[in-house]
């Protein structure tokens, strides 16, 4: 077997849409096609058999949830989730899935995904979902009232930064919390959001949490010189780890 050749398995209940996907992966000299299932039982039996590089995986086969096949096989494939239903997208990012793409299928999404499994470093790229709506590689940071796109339930949204409220590390990727309680998974790190959010608006308080000032309510001391933050509308306190807790001191106590 050409040891370049990334061997997969499509699975999907939908005749069509496995027919649709293996001839838009015909385009790609580096997939192999090493069988194919239309629904759980057949999905855990050919992954199994095959034990392939790569699964394109359907979310829902004939009304059963596809994610709890993962656990039931011999395996660890990669995974690049294609389906039509967005709420699994946390879930499947928490088993670090390669990729998790909406139909229709967009050839150049699928192109970026198999890219990322080639590639060396493995490293997320800018795609068209989830999106930041902007270039890690960027060095100029936004202005408050600056508007950039983010990915909420499928639908790209236009917002301002100063409307973001908190922004957690996930992973590989990001949780960006909105005022309104909104959530969108990006895929820049901490270090880039750090990097470009306005200095005097959003500081960082924790290796994985960025919040914004102005919805601050309050800050107090807590245990081992660590602190704890109150954003509006959240009853549950941030920590401010113990070096950010004196940086922050430092910077703003009078």
């Amino acid at each position: 077997m050409n040891k370049d050749k990334i061997r997969s398995v499509v699975v999907d209940d939908v005749d069509m849409m496995r027919a649709t996907l293996k001839k838009v992966l015909d385009n790609f000299p580096n997939i192999e096609i090493v069988g194919e299932a239309s629904d759980y039982e057949s999905a855990r039996e050919t992954i199994n058999q095959t034990k392939p590089d790569l699964v394109f995986l359907d979310i829902d086969l004939n009304g059963v949830t596809s994610i709890d096949l993962l656990n039931e096989i011999s395996c660890s494939p990669k995974i690049i989730f294609i389906t039509s239903h967005p709420d699994f997208a946390i879930k499947a990012f928490e088993l670090n899935a390669v990729d998790y793409i909406m139909k229709p299928i967009s050839p150049e999404r699928l192109r970026k995904a198999i890219d990322r499994i080639t590639s060396e470093e493995a490293t997320p790229t800018d795609s068209d979902a989830p999106s930041s709506g902007f270039n890690e590689n960027d060095s100029d940071r936004f202005t408050p009232d600056q508007i950039i796109l983010l990915n909420f339930d499928n639908k790209m949204n236009f917002i301002k930064i100063r409307d973001i409220n908190y922004i957690e590390a996930f992973g590989n990727y990001t949780k960006v919390y909105l005022h309104d309680g909104k959530l969108s998974i990006t895929y820049n790190s901490i270090k880039s959001w750090d990097g470009r959010l306005p200095e005097d608006v959003f500081i960082q308080i924790h290796r994985s949490t960025i919040v914004n000032l102005l919805n601050v309510t309050k800050i107090e001391k807590w245990t081992n010189d660590t602190g704890r933050l109150f954003l509006k509308g959240i009853e549950k306190p941030f920590e401010i780890s113990r070096s950010y807790f004196f940086q922050i001191k430092k910077k703003y106590k009078v």
